[in-house]
């Protein structure tokens, strides 16, 4: 499973609920024609529009915890791997970091510091802390599982929101879908793009 995937399922959400709103509103002008054309009962339109709600309901129900559980499982699994990609401080990099902290640096020094030790989340402390000596303001560093995190939330959110939708649609919930499906991707593809290309963007030199 990736997060490419799981982005899949969840516009695939969104989709199947504004199809399903449309058709619900589409099915409810045809059953009230008949029967007001007498070729149907009320209590046999009501029966309908009941069942197809709730077969609606109850895919969107069954879609909306697969994606939570599988969001969850990823969640784990990812930080593992986010563990593994990290550099440790060897040896070497204390003695060089210390000797540039008893040094006056430059800021375009630091920042070349900084692309080298991307990887390396205890250098970019160091980095900041010889930065702030030097009065010199250092780029913020984003953790790779603080991204995840944020991805993970703002999958979480359009899923609920989706799941949410009232079949019925009273108050436009169908155009108010087709409206947050674009946005979703938008947003969705460029969080995504970041995290793919994260330590060529985690200090927002790039």
């Amino acid at each position: 499973m990736t997060l490419l995937q799981i982005k899949a399922q969840i516009d695939n959400l969104g989709a199947y609920k504004q199809k399903k709103i449309e058709d619900y509103g589409k099915m409810e002008k045809d059953l009230f024609d008949k029967i007001r054309n007498k070729l149907m009962y009320q209590s046999e339109a009501d029966l309908r529009l009941e069942n197809f709600k709730k077969e609606a309901e109850t895919h969107s129900n069954n879609e909306y915890s697969s994606i939570i559980r599988k969001i969850e499982e990823f969640e784990k699994s990812e930080l593992e791997s986010i563990k593994a990609e990290y550099e440790t401080v060897t040896a070497d990099d204390v003695a060089e970091l210390n000797l540039l902290a008893s040094m006056n640096v430059s800021e375009k020094e630091l920042l070349e510091y900084l692309d080298k030790y991307k990887r390396n989340p205890l250098a970019i402390k160091k980095l900041h802390a010889i930065g702030s000596d030097n009065d010199i303001a250092l780029p913020s560093y984003t953790f790779k599982e603080d991204r995840l995190a944020s991805i993970l939330q703002i999958f979480k959110q359009y899923a609920k929101t989706y799941h949410n939708a009232p079949i019925i649609d009273s108050y436009g919930s169908a155009s108010d879908l087709a409206f947050t499906l674009v946005l979703a991707e938008d947003e969705t593809t460029t969080i995504l793009e970041e995290y793919t290309n994260h330590f060529d963007t985690a200090l927002g030199l790039s």
